[in-house]
């Protein structure tokens, strides 16, 4: 009896696995085909630019923190418009001295504020949120990993979408692209791993 009663949720199961697998499938495919557009040549202006900041919490990241801020000052986005909070969360190498370095260069100048804190504090990546909303002067909050390259006009689409209606997102986010799926198995099972979440299963889902 319990054999014949596991052989029937088993087999229940396996099919309800399948069935929603299907959906979620035809939900990407009808995503996809329905927001297919020609890419543009041009950005339009946003209808507003409301200040960002942009948080990136660092522990001890000093082999890829350079590239990660150089991609986030030279973004598609008002320099006015732009708080950066780099935090060096309890680091023991180089994170802190080699942004600060960045910082200081003359191109970077006109932002509304560029900053880079040695931080000492408790709680991780949490912690280093927590202790931003506390310093953030920004209408939005953006988080970068600090092994993250954001491309150029990533931040004028994330913009984008939160303005088309202020009062119901609170919250916008990107797909991820891995950067080296190309160096080992290893990277190109992690990138098939996004894609397939960000692509297909979130598009799906939605």
């Amino acid at each position: 009896m319990i054999s014949t009663i596991l052989l029937i949720f088993g087999i229940v199961s396996i099919w309800f696995s399948l069935l929603i697998t299907l959906v979620i499938l035809f939900g990407a495919v009808y995503f996809l085909l329905t927001n297919i557009r020609p890419p543009k040549n041009h950005l339009d202006p946003l209808s507003d630019y409301p200040l960002v900041t942009i948080v990136v919490p660092a522990h001890n990241e000093e082999i890829v923190i350079q590239d990660t801020v150089k991609a986030i000052l030279n973004m598609n986005y008002p320099r006015e418009k732009m708080e950066i909070l780099v935090f060096a969360d309890n680091c023991d190498d180089a994170t802190y001295a080699r942004v600060h370095t960045i910082l200081q260069q003359p191109e970077y100048e006109g932002y509304y504020l560029t900053k880079v804190i040695d931080r000492r504090g408790t709680g991780g990546k949490a912690g280093v949120l927590n202790d931003s909303l506390k310093i953030a002067h920004g209408d939005y909050l953006c988080v970068y990993d600090a092994d993250a390259m954001p491309e150029q006009n990533a931040l004028y689409f994330l913009m984008q979408r939160a303005l088309e209606d202020p009062e119901r997102y609170g919250a916008v986010f990107g797909r991820n692209k891995t950067r080296n799926y190309k160096r080992n198995f290893l990277t190109r099972c992690i990138n098939l791993e996004i894609v397939t979440s960000q692509r297909i299963i979130h598009t799906g889902m939605w």
